[in-house]
């Protein structure tokens, strides 16, 4: 059986992006619940009323860096204060258009961040998003 998770998340505010992403989570059966958020804003905000309960908390976000309001680098400052205060553990992976080495390497400096990848994402991508998350589980 293929790996999957329990809930998945996608942040990004271009709707195309945001549907092929869940189409593709979709085909390869990846996860029990996609839930799709464009704005951050509204994914913060959740995640702080649901901080304690497993159910509600996603396992893996999609997360988009460049957003109007509120950026992917902005969520992640404020995911970084709420984040010893979830109830699980919860993994960011950026997909973005972006290969400037700048944003590659900014990425690299939060732990949150497990990898970066570029868009269009593949379902192999996602495949190994998730196998990846469900052998640090194991471990």
């Amino acid at each position: 059986m293929a790996a999957r998770v329990a809930n998945l998340w996608i942040i990004d505010n271009d709707p195309m992006v945001s549907f092929y992403i869940k189409r593709l989570t979709e085909l390869g059966a990846l996860a029990d619940i996609i839930t799709i958020y464009d704005s951050p804003r509204g994914a913060v905000d959740y995640l702080l009323l649901h901080k304690t309960s497993l159910e509600h908390l996603p396992d893996i976000i999609l997360l988009d860096i460049y957003m109007p309001e509120m950026d992917g680098w902005e969520f992640i400052q404020e995911f970084q204060k709420i984040r010893d205060k979830l109830t699980k553990n919860v993994e960011i992976h950026i997909i973005t258009s972006s290969n400037h080495p700048k944003d590659i390497s900014r990425a690299k400096t939060f732990i949150e961040v497990k990898s970066y990848l570029q868009k269009p994402v593949t379902l192999e991508a996602l495949q190994d998003v998730v196998s990846n998350y469900n052998m640090a589980e194991r471990s």
